[in-house]
């Protein structure tokens, strides 16, 4: 049985994963991971944190994350603030404990950094970042893309999702990884460098690659997220639905927990955030950002 804890209940994503790792299947009344549970959580929000106990069968509530040395096989971080996760998962990776750590997986390129080096050290599994880049909408795109780019069509592209650089969890940092991890997904991870402008509290980043450019658009309270591909052949256009996420990260969790194989290298959980504070320089200086 891989015991679980959980760090940040006042993230509504804790609840959700508890009860998917927790609960019985509506469908099939199993459960369906019988060898995961999670068993301790820690707010610090303690409202939060005794509804998974009342609502997902979690069985303590910590006083501090110490608690949990001892207690569990793995941890998953999901304060709603990036700033608070190296400082919550660091104790855990020096350990070799495998971790899930939420989007932002940091709110600073350093702290990412500082936390990859010590899991190369201690071998900690490690998976996590935004949820939405597993939708299956964006794996057609990523699909799509990946053809075009084999057939020399691709033209250029464009993507849309919410954000809002005012949010009081970090700013921008709170729901950009969402697009960010997207793009990475769908136009693939070698960004040469970003442009970015802000106008009414949304913003435009220009991501160029070797051959063609993206448009990502970080619009304030858009509901809806699409993308389109404009190709020699014509524009493909979709709406991205991301409504069955959740179950595929913890499976992707899960998975890792069982097999060791995390989802993604240790680089492609830090490139979100450094390409995150590169759209944020860029907008501060008005000048193309090269990333490295």
């Amino acid at each position: 049985m891989y015991k679980i804890g959980i760090i940040g209940t006042e993230n509504s994503h804790a609840m959700a994963f508890s009860k998917i790792i927790n609960l019985p299947c509506p469908t099939t009344g199993k459960v369906l991971y019988p060898d995961a549970k999670v068993i301790g959580v820690y707010g610090p929000d303690k409202t939060t944190a005794q509804a998974i106990i009342n609502e997902a069968g979690a069985e303590f509530i910590a006083d501090s994350p110490d608690e949990f040395h001892g207690k569990v096989d793995a941890m998953m971080i999901t304060n709603r603030k990036g700033s608070l996760h190296a400082r919550y998962a660091m104790p855990f990776i020096e350990k070799g404990m495998p971790l899930f750590i939420d989007k932002p997986f940091t709110s600073n390129v350093a702290e990412a950094e500082k936390l990859i080096a010590a899991a190369k050290k201690s071998g900690s599994k490690i998976s996590g970042g935004s949820g939405c880049k597993l939708a299956y909408d964006v794996l057609i795109l990523q699909n799509n893309v990946h053809n075009l780019l084999a057939s020399g069509k691709i033209i250029s592209g464009s993507m849309n999702f919410a954000a809002d650089t005012a949010s009081e969890y970090d700013g921008f940092y709170f729901y950009s990884p969402h697009l960010t991890e997207m793009a990475l997904k769908v136009f693939g991870t070698n960004v040469k460098s970003v442009a970015a402008f802000e106008n009414g509290g949304s913003r435009v980043s220009i991501w160029r690659y070797e051959n063609f450019d993206v448009s990502l658009h970080f619009t304030k309270d858009a509901p809806e997220s699409s993308a389109v591909i404009y190709t020699k052949n014509g524009n493909i256009m979709r709406n991205i639905d991301i409504s069955m996420v959740y179950p595929i990260e913890v499976q992707q969790f899960i998975h890792m927990l069982r097999t060791g194989e995390m989802p993604e290298t240790y680089d492609e959980l830090v490139l979100p955030v450094k390409l995150i504070a590169a759209i944020e320089e860029a907008v501060k200086t008005g000048r193309e950002v090269a990333v490295s």
